[in-house]
């Protein structure tokens, strides 16, 4: 006998076979346990891929989830920036002439807090968290990092490594870069451009448009019309992930390109694009800010700019990431750390809190 299934009997049933606790709701666990199990399926594969795949397998279900695309993609690069998936450029495809950016899936893997608990990490292509059972059940989901808690005089670090798990140290997975004024890195970037030769034409260029004085940091991509100055962009490739860079442009015509990441670097071109928008809207004297919430034994910093990986994977592991509201990533932090992670944000990234 044929049934028609209902959208909350679906999830439902995918949440089971994903492990998450029962529910009708596609949330942000959803996402994250979906694409996990999706990426040990299809990896190594480009970004698009991941989010061509899911948002197609849930396009039947008519989900209530405005720019679902848009929302996958920041669920993509959410794991990439706690570590589950890895990004590397200039792969090579079928086309020898055609460079892409790829995602793989991480090793197993696990780093231990100085509580005890211990961060989950990486995937593996038939099971999304191979671990016991019982183990299992004791992982909690933070926004897209998983965390594992001790039990009185438990090892879970020799449990870890005896079950195939690969130990990673705490500094090794932060990955700070140097601290450096606003001045200095767009005066860095200024220099790399004007050594360029002409950039000719680009197809399909937008711009992260800094003469928008606007909160939405989605409002402010735009097609060049008659922008002067230099600008963070995007351009689409034909395999892989849109390509990041610092570009002049003239009356919306450009000039001379940078391609992040630049050579040597060790972080991914969207975090330093992110990081040198930061410090352009600073230097103009309208920086990026965030908000602060009082809770009962947390404050919770809600943003509204994308953070690069290494702010990210510190704000989870001094406090929690959460699900945002009306913002774009929110993170609870305990109350004595407020102050040593607002400093963090000013210093590495020229944010400021909201009066």
């Amino acid at each position: 006998m044929i049934e028609i299934a209902k959208m909350g009997e679906i999830i439902a049933s995918a949440r089971h076979d994903l492990g998450l606790p029962a529910g009708t709701e596609a949330d942000s666990d959803y996402w994250f346990a979906g694409l996990r199990r999706l990426a040990g399926q299809l990896c190594p594969c480009s970004p698009r891929t991941l989010v061509s795949s899911m948002t197609g397998s849930h396009r039947a279900l008519a989900l209530d989830v405005p720019d679902l695309a848009d929302r996958i993609e920041d669920y993509v690069d959410a794991l990439v920036a706690v570590g589950d998936l890895l990004e590397f450029r200039d792969v090579s495809t079928l086309d020898e002439n055609v460079k892409a950016t790829w995602v793989f899936a991480a090793p197993p893997s696990f780093v231990m807090h100085p509580s005890g608990a211990a961060y989950i990490l990486g995937l593996a292509p038939d099971e999304a968290l191979p671990l016991p059972i019982a183990w299992k059940e004791r992982v909690v989901a933070r926004g897209p990092t998983r965390l594992l808690e001790p039990l009185p005089g438990e090892d879970i670090e020799g449990v870890l490594k005896s079950s195939g798990l690969r130990p990673l140290s705490l500094n090794a997975w932060m990955r700070h870069p140097k601290t450096e004024s606003a001045t200095s890195l767009i005066s860095g970037l200024d220099a790399k451009l004007a050594a360029q030769g002409p950039a000719g034409q680009v197809a399909g260029l937008r711009i992260l448009d800094w003469t928008k004085d606007t909160r939405s940091y989605r409002a402010r991509w735009v097609a060049p019309a008659t922008q002067d100055g230099n600008f963070i962009v995007r351009r689409p490739q034909a395999y892989g992930a849109d390509l990041w860079g610092y570009a002049s442009l003239d009356r919306g015509e450009l000039r001379k390109l940078v391609d992040f990441p630049v050579p040597g670097s060790r972080y991914r071109g969207c975090d330093m694009a992110w990081r040198a928008q930061l410090a352009i809207d600073a230097l103009l004297n309208r920086p990026q800010r965030y908000r602060v919430v009082a809770l009962d034994d947390t404050e919770r910093f809600d943003l509204f700019f994308p953070l690069p990986d290494w702010a990210r994977r510190r704000l989870s592991t001094i406090g929690r990431e959460v699900t945002p509201e009306k913002c774009l990533m929110s993170f609870c932090l305990p109350l004595d750390a407020v102050v040593a992670e607002q400093t963090f944000l000013k210093e590495y990234l020229f944010l400021e809190c909201e009066e």
